[in-house]
């Protein structure tokens, strides 16, 4: 049996509902913040893509691509919890890596949070900085 992975834009009202329940459940619920914003104006800035993953149908993953003059940041990468470790995330990142070729950018940056360093890094990412709270890395994509 095939497995059919999707990487669309969230733009109908499903899609943005699927889109920040995962976000919510798993960045925040899962790592004890209470503070997501459904509204926040940079998930409808010109230039943000947000993206979402299903697998066979079932929306599974999020990403948004800021795409800005320098390249493009990666921001707030879920897997639900029951998809994790199976190799859902690094598709999912693959997706969003040809995404932001098609938009001609060439290198990304993700803010990721220190237990998922090591994620990252398994995919070419490397480090750049440490903040108070992320770690920054970047990757040369082609």
């Amino acid at each position: 049996m095939t497995t059919t992975l999707r990487l669309l834009q969230a733009e109908d009202e499903e899609g943005w509902k699927a889109y920040h329940h995962i976000r919510r459940h798993v960045l925040f619920e899962l790592r004890g913040f209470d503070f997501y914003d459904e509204d926040h104006p940079d998930e409808h800035r010109e230039g943000h893509f947000p993206l979402l993953f299903s697998v066979d149908g079932v929306p599974a993953g999020t990403a948004r691509l800021d795409v800005s003059e320098d390249g493009g940041i990666v921001r707030l990468v879920a897997i639900i919890p029951q998809l994790q470790g199976q190799g859902f995330g690094r598709t999912m990142m693959r997706a969003v890596e040809t995404f932001a070729i098609a938009r001609s950018i060439s290198r990304l940056e993700v803010y990721a949070a220190p237990d998922a360093v090591p994620f990252y890094q398994k995919q070419g990412w490397q480090h750049v900085r440490e903040t108070q709270q992320t770690v920054l890395l970047a990757k040369l994509i082609d």
